[in-house]
């Protein structure tokens, strides 16, 4: 389970930081505006038992002809800066992945990834360290982890039984807290774009 989660976290720090790659992994912080799927408990069999808990999923949406790269738009991304070059399909990296590479003054610029991802429990038992929370009503599983110099943060949104949405970002000295705020309308923004199922 370890070196898979390592392979995956490798894969999407390399696109998030080169400008061409990304990994996913790490500890999530819940976020303002975002409800904690359940409330903290002392059990000491808590932990187990949320993993077996369907995920939340309001209004399931399909993804079947959804193009990755149509999942966020240029306005979506305005708040972490314009665009440095045109939204590009990564299959090679993440299946059903676009990279957005922002200008925010770096010379690589900030990287932004969205993907129409794998089941969300798959996600879940693979980042065991994350954390679940609740947006508009679907169950997302965030991460955080250093990678290298870079703070890697990945937000997994459940959207029907068998698929998810993932957004990704990786930040020079990125603060998780921070990070995953500005991700929370990303989420949404890919949400609204999904027809219902």
């Amino acid at each position: 389970m370890t070196s898979s989660r390592t392979v995956l976290v490798t894969a999407l720090a390399l696109l998030l930081s080169a400008g061409c790659s990304y990994s996913i992994h790490g500890d999530a912080l819940p976020q303002a505006g975002v409800t904690p799927a359940t409330a903290p408990s002392t059990s000491s069999n808590a932990k187990s038992d949320a993993p077996s808990a369907p995920p939340k999923i309001a209004k399931p949406r399909t993804v079947a002809g959804v193009e990755p790269c149509t999942l966020l738009n240029a306005d979506d991304l305005k708040p972490i800066g314009p665009f440095k070059k045109e939204p590009a399909r990564k299959d090679d990296v993440i299946q059903e992945s676009c990279q957005y590479v922002l200008e925010d003054g770096s010379a690589k610029g900030r990287t932004v990834v969205a993907a129409l991802y794998q089941k969300y429990e798959q996600v879940r038992t693979r980042q065991e360290k994350g954390h679940e929370v609740v947006v508009e009503g679907h169950s997302t599983w965030v991460l955080c982890d250093l990678s290298g110099s870079e703070m890697a943060c990945t937000a997994t949104l459940a959207v029907n039984a068998n698929r998810s949405v993932l957004v990704a970002m990786a930040q020079p000295s990125g603060v998780p807290d921070l990070m995953l705020a500005e991700m929370q309308p990303l989420l949404k923004a890919a949400l609204s774009r999904l027809p219902a199922a």
